[in-house]
């Protein structure tokens, strides 16, 4: 005689289904992100080694007549929506970053080639000047549950983690950039006292550019003892945290180095 299923078993059956179809979706999304960003970083023309003098010194990097780095001039011909290119050793943030005019929602859902992605891609806020002539270069990823994208800012968290990770490399198509990070927060966004950190993109005066860098350090989780001085270049990273509520986990770092 055959066995007939409790409404108990039938929901979890129900449950377990729904919680493997879950899983797979992320571990779909995760491997087709992976791979995608792989193709991405072998597309990168990298500068050859040296065959003679000091082992393994890099030769120096090149441009393109347009301007364009030699190591990215394959990607920007590929979409010349290409602003540039964010790494953090330690992190699985080594993304292409890229850039529309006219709104910060286009890339919010769509990957290098324009297409259909709910990871999306990080993108260079529209207000920015993209060859990196703003005060502050604002880039936003998300936070995607499988550990890509933007997920591994919110190890910013944790200062002996910032110890190790201060230095952030956010190139433009045009110059390679390194930044030391200075500020790490949590803002929720549509709250009463929000810090609207997305607001400042260029300062007119010292007291506008100090205000800003004031605000980042008393918001950030802890003090680095950096304060950047005016006309000192900035970097914002920012991504949902889930924390609670509508809230972003934050980033703001200062320009070092640039050739």
């Amino acid at each position: 005689m055959k066995r007939k299923l409790t409404l108990i078993q039938i929901l979890f059956l129900c449950v377990f289904i729904i919680c493997g179809g879950i899983l797979v979706k992320y571990y779909l999304e995760k491997n087709s992100t992976e791979k995608e960003m792989e193709d991405l970083r072998e597309a990168l023309v990298l500068p050859d080694r040296n065959a003679e003098g000091e082992d393994d010194a890099p030769k120096a990097e090149t441009w393109e007549a347009d301007g364009i780095l030699t190591r990215y001039h394959s990607l920007y011909e590929q979409n010349n929506d290409m602003a540039g290119w964010i790494q953090i050793d330690g992190t699985v943030i080594d993304y292409p970053v890229l850039y529309n005019g006219e709104s910060n929602a286009f890339y919010l859902h769509r990957n290098f080639n324009k297409e259909n992605s709910d990871a999306g891609i990080p993108f260079l806020d529209y207000q920015c000047d993209r060859a990196g002539n703003s005060d502050n270069m604002i880039v936003y990823g998300h936070n995607m549950r499988n550990g890509t994208m933007f997920h591994d800012l919110l190890k910013y968290a944790d200062q002996d983690f910032y110890n190790e990770h201060k230095y952030v490399r956010f190139d433009t198509v045009y110059n390679r950039c390194v930044y030391e990070v200075f500020a790490a927060f949590r803002v929720r966004v549509g709250s009463k006292d929000e810090f609207r950190y997305y607001d400042f993109i260029n300062s007119d005066t010292t007291e506008a550019y100090d205000a800003y860098v004031s605000s980042c350090k008393a918001h950030s989780l802890y003090d680095t003892g950096i304060t950047p001085s005016y006309r000192e270049k900035l970097l914002t990273l920012s991504t949902c945290s889930y924390n609670s509520g509508n809230e972003r986990f934050v980033i703001v770092a200062r320009l070092t180095e640039k050739i």
